[in-house]
């Protein structure tokens, strides 16, 4: 009987996160998803877990902490034996003109958006070195591929990691490790209703026009089922009501 694939998500408590680790569970991954929140992340664990009858395993973390992101993957390597399959996913937004934006607010979100996944993505590379083979898909964003009025600051830290993923790509292409980009426009999930600007929110008909975290989910799994001498370096994708 063939070992079930193991997969590691970060924020994953909801959104897009929770949709791609829902999507691999039912392909019968054995799924870590991890989150800053404990209430939530225990409850998306035990949603996934019934909805898929595959076990997900919630592990609290802040990817933003190395630390907490070297816990991590102890945690998931010790339940599973292997990580096949990360997807940096974890980030957060401030928007606002360069003029009126605080420069808190752009460290705020460096850390999360691309230290964070340089982060996980560290801390997960011994074990798929070790494997000698692997996915790291990171989930980033169609503001990684332009800039947008109000965002520089929130596509700074996309670009840092199409930047960071792209060098990281090459270092490990010949070692069985495949890395790819995803960078989707509009998704349906409550990052909107956080932005601290009023867009798409719950309810609106921009928001209904959005795609859906289990379209995101379905480019995941396009990267996963390929072939393993094929790769998609990276994916721009968005609603067709908009265009990047």
């Amino acid at each position: 009987m063939t070992e079930a694939r193991t997969a590691l998500v970060t924020g994953a408590s909801r959104g897009i996160g929770f949709g791609i680790a829902l999507r691999l569970a039912e392909e019968g991954f054995r799924t870590a998803i991890v989150g800053r929140d404990k209430t939530r992340i225990q409850a998306a664990a035990k949603e996934i877990t019934e909805i898929s009858g595959t076990q997900a395993l919630e592990v609290v973390g802040d990817v933003a902490s190395w630390s907490d992101c070297v816990t991590a993957v102890e945690k998931v390597v010790q339940e599973f034996g292997s990580i096949d399959v990360l997807v940096p996913n974890a980030g957060m937004g401030v928007i606002g003109s360069v003029v009126e934006s605080n420069p808190a607010d752009w460290a705020m979100m460096m850390q999360t958006n691309y230290l964070g996944t340089a982060h996980i993505v560290k801390a997960v590379l011994p074990a798929m070195l070790k494997q000698g083979s692997g996915d790291v898909i990171a989930v980033v964003s169609a503001g990684g591929t332009k800039g947008y009025p109000e965002w520089s600051g929130y596509c700074a830290t996309k670009w840092a990691v199409m930047g960071f993923m792209d060098s990281f790509a090459q270092e490990v292409i010949t070692q069985g490790i495949r890395v790819s980009t995803l960078c989707p426009g509009g998704v349906d999930t409550a990052f909107w209703d956080d932005l601290n600007k009023d867009i798409n929110r719950a309810g609106t008909e921009g928001r209904g026009k959005l795609m859906s975290p289990a379209d995101v989910a379905e480019m995941v799994m396009l990267q996963v089922n390929l072939p393993r001498n094929v790769m998609l370096k990276n994916a721009l994708f968005f609603p067709t009501t908009e265009w990047h």
